[in-house]
């Protein structure tokens, strides 16, 4: 497993167990943690922003037809 499946796998964890407060923070320390070690989000996998959205609906962070 490389370094970015390792902190992708963390992050899913972590997102699963979120709520509406600790969301956010869990999505800012992976962005920051990912563009520290990688220097940018841009090779971050397309499917991150889904599952980013996707839980932020359900939490109610975010409207589902934004």
């Amino acid at each position: 497993m490389t370094n970015k499946d390792s902190l992708i796998n963390s992050f899913k964890e972590e997102v699963e167990n979120a709520n509406q407060m600790t969301f956010p923070i869990c999505v800012d320390s992976f962005t920051n943690l990912w563009e520290y070690k990688f220097g940018s989000l841009e090779d971050l996998p397309r499917d991150m922003d889904n599952i980013i959205a996707d839980r932020a609906i359900e939490l109610g962070l975010m409207d589902p037809d934004f």
